[in-house]
């Protein structure tokens, strides 16, 4: 943990630690959402990405515009296929893409 009372951290050593902590943060993230992948296909999780669930709802971020209007129109699909990767108390009702 980094303590930000103790000044005798040099910057490299911070930035360190730092980039240490966020690795670990985005190993946590990913392993959390590691059925996007297999539910949805390489070209989909490319360009989109989920961003966090919350209420049964799986917030996603995409790429652009262009592509948050495909994926609108195939969420039903999108939703059907992630739930086969889930277990029961964890399946999603809507997906939301921003």
């Amino acid at each position: 943990m980094i303590d930000l009372k103790e000044r005798t951290k040099k910057p490299a050593a911070l930035d360190a630690e730092i980039s240490n902590i966020l690795g670990v943060f985005k190993k946590e993230k990913k392993k959390r959402f590691a059925f996007w992948n297999d539910a949805v296909g390489e070209k989909i999780a490319q360009i989109a990405w989920p961003t966090f669930k919350k209420h049964e709802i799986l917030f996603v971020k995409v790429q652009d515009s262009t592509w948050r209007f495909v994926l609108s129109q195939q969420k039903d699909e999108l939703i059907l296929n992630i739930n086969k990767n889930l277990k029961e108390d964890k399946k999603i009702k809507d997906i939301i893409f921003k």
